[in-house]
């Protein structure tokens, strides 16, 4: 896993537990506790966005699930099979990117001047500047709150924006001044496994199972409809008792797949593809 933000955090943890839970009851032959889990950050540390405190909780919650973490190590390259951090290449079976995400190319096609991950610059009410009718919210729009640091690009954010848009518009029509636009932080969270996660929110801070349910907590009421957060719940619940995971594999050899696989042998990808498909297929 390439990335020590949240998401290469959470993804760690879960594919630990999922090689070292899930799978050794569908295969007993294999002992999957020799899956080799591996975490690269390229900067000191991970969860750089949480306190340091927090940052080394979750990096010994993966390395008690197996993960292996290596700290200030950037990938330079990836190949099929392998991966290149600094000078070494190791191999791998999976590689998994996670170091952030690009915006949207739309930005880029409304000619205005753009970061480096293609979101747009915008003015502290969510325009783009010299076109005061043209909003820009969520993780397309660049813009720093006031202690310098950028506005996350996540959905508490953009559900902020969103607000802030729709709230400008409607003084325009009432030709009042419009109000810039104030990230409240409401806190960060990430779950590193079975009870483990951090929450930072101000100066409070959780740890192991306190900030794992916090996380579930979070999570069910943010669902919309009793019904559902029931269900979940429920769901939830169930798969915390049984250990039960929904990871399953199904391999080229399974017995369901055996008249698949003869149609394919028998013919040729491109003749059972529509014929502007095939082409495509065939270059």
């Amino acid at each position: 896993v390439v990335g020590g933000g949240p998401t290469g955090v959470e993804l760690a943890g879960a594919i630990a537990g999922i090689a070292r839970q899930a799978l050794e009851k569908d295969f007993k032959m294999i002992d999957t506790t020799k899956a080799r889990v591996i975490l690269f950050e390229g900067g000191k540390r991970i969860l750089s966005t949480f306190a340091e405190s927090l940052s080394e909780h979750a990096k010994k919650d993966l390395e008690d699930l197996g993960v292996e973490v290596y700290l200030n190590s950037f990938v330079s390259d990836l190949q099929p099979g392998r991966v290149k951090v600094g000078e070494n290449w190791i191999e791998c079976d999976v590689a998994v990117w996670a170091t952030g995400v690009a915006a949207s190319p739309l930005g880029k096609t409304l000619g205005a001047e753009t970061d480096k991950a293609g979101r747009v610059f915008v003015e502290p009410e969510l325009t783009i500047p010299n076109f005061k009718n043209i909003f820009v919210i969520g993780d397309m729009a660049a813009l720093k709150q006031e202690n310098g640091e950028p506005v996350p690009g996540v959905a508490p954010a953009a559900m902020q924006m969103a607000e802030n848009a729709c709230a400008n518009i409607l003084r325009d029509l009432k030709n009042q001044p419009r109000e810039n636009f104030k990230y409240w932080d409401k806190g960060s969270m990430a779950t590193i496994g079975r009870n483990r996660a951090i929450v930072e929110a101000g100066r409070f801070k959780l740890t192991g199972f306190v900030a794992w349910l916090a996380w579930l907590f979070i999570h069910i009421i943010s669902l919309i409809g009793f019904k559902n957060r029931l269900y979940v719940l429920s769901e939830w619940f169930w798969a915390y008792l049984t250990r039960e995971r929904s990871a399953r594999l199904i391999t080229g050899d399974a017995e369901e797949l055996q008249d698949a696989i003869r149609f394919l042998e028998a013919k040729p990808l491109p003749e059972i593809l529509p014929e502007n498909l095939s082409k495509k297929v065939a270059k």
